[in-house]
């Protein structure tokens, strides 16, 4: 198992969520700064409910976060690198190929979008640091671009597959077998300038122990220090009553609720609080008992009172007045029909049937049946009677006085002046009834303070239902209820509290006259005085409260800051992984990449839950490492330790280095490059640099090796694009043979060729052959004077010297004639008006550029031959 997955398993059983974030953000970044200690310091709350903060939730590390492990005969190559998509201003359609049992480099210069496709590998093949995030052409609108997604060719075991990557998700674990170091890898291996060796996995779990916890730590105890739980705000309470009792042992586990409840007195208790400090402050409170009692009586009556006067302006009593008026009018109405009706069977004198003739003809009816006929009924229709009124003979008119008399006697007629009777009673008792119900002045000064506003109420109501008095008799009589005035609420209840006060006042004054009962008055009064100095604090008292209880559970998670578990975990890793055949692989890399002079031996040290195994200097004194070895030096050692892994672990797949070298180092170019071909005999080797100088390094050491499989890419722009993939290394990197074949490749181009050349052909032929010049000088540096002597090389190739004795002056004469030739023909030299010397046509063309390769083939056949030792 390699060891990030012994970490994977180990965080997933061992580690809060808090660590586990931190693990992964271990692993994935290059460094950790302010903002993710202050998170992990935030996780570490929400985990324990302490605090949460939105949209910050743990991620913690995966399996999806590491390369994959476990499969030691796994081997991955690389085949291919294609389809990018919105991968900075890459050009879309290129096609990176790799090789895969040998080298590939791929350079690039400054700009050249080498760094695009190092950050795609990085991010698909789950590098430590994966360049940051992979942005799209930020010189374009943003709107609609996709997520950047390359598509990788992968040969696993000998069998092709492909595998599609997009920004985001999780990356194909099969390409994880491929290994990447860069510069974030390297610094990972020499933590914080000490001369200690870290493998990955162990690093992660050092620096949780020997960074993250203790910043967290930190974090929470200048936290702990700015938390005021000072008590002051407590003192001064007495001690005997309830709420000093709940002061006197304040913390963390006193009870909100009950300072709620002890800080909240209701207006009841405000008021019975101000009654105890009269009482029991009263020199006489008999006296004053009596007094509160007889007002209350005072009171009392008047709200009995009024509460008789309103039995005239309640809704009930409106209700039956509405009613009997409106009775009254409808049996008025009825009386009125069945006169019309009356006068509709005969013509009728006016009014007939109406009231004043009902009159008439009751007193007529009365006068018959007592004094002109008693004994007969009315009317006397006989024949020999008269009309009591006309003196007439009633038999003419017999018929109608029947008819009259039996109007008389309709219900209509009867129910009429039943209703108006009732009425009439009503209204009679209204008006005799007095509505004033008595309040004086005396009563007035009785109230005076008790209720806001309540005297003039009084007063107000008084007017109003005497004027409602007055509105009643005559809405009735006009038979018109509907404006009915508006009264004011019934002071009733109200007069009748402030006498329930006034008795509860009393009995206050009356225990107060009693000691036994003082005392318990005096012991109510402290308790409700107690009360009321903590409302008045209660807000502050529970933010008090509540940084006691933040701070305890501060204090609480203190637990999961102690490092000694996480120490515990990287002796145990350490102690499975750092072995003498480390050490010696160790060694050997350090010899190979030319920092042989440090030296290694397994000497544990723990500080602060980090294991190390010290690279020991052969120095004096202990320093530390940037103050010892260079830039380079640190570089190569961290390169060391990584292929030194990879031997030990038994890695199959390919290796991918970005910029494996300081720029800074003049010194181990030519190890550095002579290690990687080596290493290529065993795996596939991709290179990405921007270095030339490196780059030179590495193309002569795989002409040495020879038997090296190797494939050169180099990027460039086109157009308004970068990372546009060419074959092989860029002219001006090329060596003699590939020159010559470009130079055969661009002749072809020119055919077929013209009587009379343009001037854009003859420009061509005049660059051709200032390249073919350039050529030349590049035959002499290396065929000539065969690597004896280089530009820009750190050496001189003493022993090669021998090689360059027996040039025959025939072929020093060829190559200065084909020189000159290219010199004079070049475009770079400013051609005489009015020479107008023509250019070589297509056939000498081709002759001179044979030519150069002829020049190599005589140099080679004619050197002379070393003496014999």
């Amino acid at each position: 198992m390699s060891i990030l997955n012994d970490v994977l398993l180990w965080s997933e059983k061992d580690l809060s969520l808090w660590l586990r974030d931190a693990a992964r953000r271990l692993l994935l970044n290059e460094q950790l700064g302010p903002q993710d200690f202050r998170d992990f310091y935030a996780l570490l709350k929400h985990e324990n409910d302490i605090e949460v903060v939105d949209g910050l939730q743990a991620n913690p590390l995966s399996a999806d976060h590491i390369p994959a492990g476990g499969e030691a005969a796994l081997s991955v190559t690389l085949k291919s690198m294609s389809d990018l998509e919105n991968v900075n201003r890459i050009m879309p359609g290129q096609v990176l190929s790799f090789e895969e049992k040998g080298v590939t480099v791929i350079y690039g210069g400054n700009g050249a979008g080498k760094s695009g496709y190092a950050r795609v590998l990085k991010h698909a093949c789950r590098a430590r640091d994966r360049g940051g995030e992979i942005l799209g052409d930020v010189t374009k609108a943003a709107v609609g671009a996709g997520k950047p997604k390359a598509t990788f060719t992968a040969s696993l075991n000998g069998v092709a597959q492909t595998f599609h990557w997009t920004s985001g998700s999780v990356p194909p674990p099969q390409l994880s077998y491929v290994s990447v170091f860069d510069t974030s890898c390297a610094s990972a291996y020499l933590i914080e300038g000490d001369a200690a060796y870290l493998p990955r996995g162990l690093d992660v779990v050092e620096a949780l122990a020997s960074k993250v916890v203790p910043e967290v730590l930190a974090l929470m105890n200048d936290e702990l220090k700015g938390i005021d739980v000072s008590l002051d705000i407590l003192a001064g309470f007495n001690k005997e009553t309830a709420v000093g009792r709940l002061l006197e042992n304040f913390g963390e586990k006193t009870s909100r609720e009950n300072i709620v409840r002890l800080g909240a007195l209701s207006q009841e208790e405000r008021d019975r609080l101000s009654n105890l400090e009269l009482a029991i402050a009263e020199p006489d409170p008999i006296l004053k008992y009596q007094s509160l009692k007889t007002s209350a009586a005072h009171i009392k009556n008047l709200a009995e009172t009024i509460l008789k006067k309103e039995k005239y302006t309640t809704e009930k009593a409106l209700d039956k007045l509405k009613r009997l008026v409106k009775e009254s009018y409808d049996a008025t109405e009825g009386v009125d029909a069945a006169a019309r009706a009356l006068r509709v069977e005969d013509d009728l004198l006016p009014g007939s049937g109406e009231a004043i003739w009902k009159e008439l003809f009751l007193a007529a009816q009365k006068y018959s049946t007592s004094v002109a006929y008693p004994g007969h009924d009315f009317p006397n229709c006989a024949e020999e009677a008269v009309c009591v009124l006309c003196q007439q003979s009633v038999e003419p008119a017999a018929g109608r006085m029947r008819r009259f008399n039996d109007f008389i006697k309709e219900n209509a007629t009867k129910l009429a002046s039943e209703k108006k009777t009732a009425l009439d009673d009503v209204l009679d008792q209204i008006d005799r009834s007095s509505l004033d119900f008595g309040f004086s002045q005396a009563l007035a000064v009785e109230l005076e303070g008790e209720a806001e506003g309540l005297v003039d109420r009084l007063k107000n109501y008084q007017d109003q239902i005497n004027g409602y008095k007055a509105w009643m008799l005559k809405a009735a009589r006009s038979v018109n209820l509907d404006d009915v005035p508006d009264l004011d609420a019934s002071p009733v209840s109200e007069l009748r509290k402030v006498a329930a006060i006034k008795l509860w006042k009393a009995r206050f004054y009356k225990k107060a006259s009693n000691p036994e009962k003082l005392k318990k008055l005096s012991n109510e009064l402290a308790e409700l005085k107690s009360r009321a100095a903590l409302a008045l604090i209660v807000e502050a008292v529970l933010a008090l409260h509540g940084r006691i209880v933040y701070r305890a559970k501060l204090d609480g998670c203190k637990g999961q800051l102690n490092p000694r578990a996480i120490s515990a975990k990287s002796k145990d890793i350490a102690g499975k992984i750092i072995t003498d055949s480390l050490r010696k692989a160790l060694d050997e890399e350090f010899i190979k990449l030319g920092i042989g002079h440090i030296k290694t031996k397994l000497k544990e040290r723990v500080d602060r839950g980090t294991v190390k195994f010290t690279l020991l200097l052969d120095l004096p004194a202990a320093k530390k490492i940037e103050q010892v070895l260079s830039e380079g030096e640190q570089r190569a050692v961290s390169l060391g330790a990584f292929l030194a892994e990879l031997k030990l672990s038994d890695h199959r797949g390919g290796i991918i280095f970005d910029d494996p070298v300081s720029s800074l180092d003049h010194v181990r170019r030519r190890q550095v490059a002579r290690r990687l071909v080596e290493e290529a005999a065993f795996r596939q080797v991709i290179v990405l640099t921007h270095d030339i100088s490196f780059l030179s390094e590495l193309i002569d050491s795989l002409g040495e090796a020879k038997v090296i499989p190797h494939l050169v890419h180099h990027l460039e722009w086109v157009g308004d694009a970068a990372g546009v993939v060419k074959q092989g290394l860029p002219w001006d990197k090329t060596g003699y043979k590939e020159r010559i074949r470009q130079l055969e490749a661009r002749v072809k181009k020119m055919e077929p060729w013209p009587v009379y050349p343009g001037e854009e052909l003859v420009r061509d032929v005049r660059i051709l052959y200032s390249d073919i010049r350039a050529t030349v000088e590049k035959v002499v540096e290396d065929v000539v004077l065969n690597g004896v002597i280089t530009r820009f090389s750190d050496m001189v190739g003493v022993g090669n010297l021998h090689k360059i004795t027996g040039l025959r002056k025939q072929d020093a004469d060829d190559i200065v004639i084909l020189w000159k030739k290219g010199h004079r023909m070049t475009e770079a030299h400013l051609q005489a008006m009015n020479k107008d010397m023509p250019v070589a046509g297509l056939e000498e063309i081709k002759t001179d550029v044979a030519s150069i390769q002829l020049l190599v083939d005589n140099v080679n056949k004619y050197r002379a031959k070393p003496a014999e030792a």
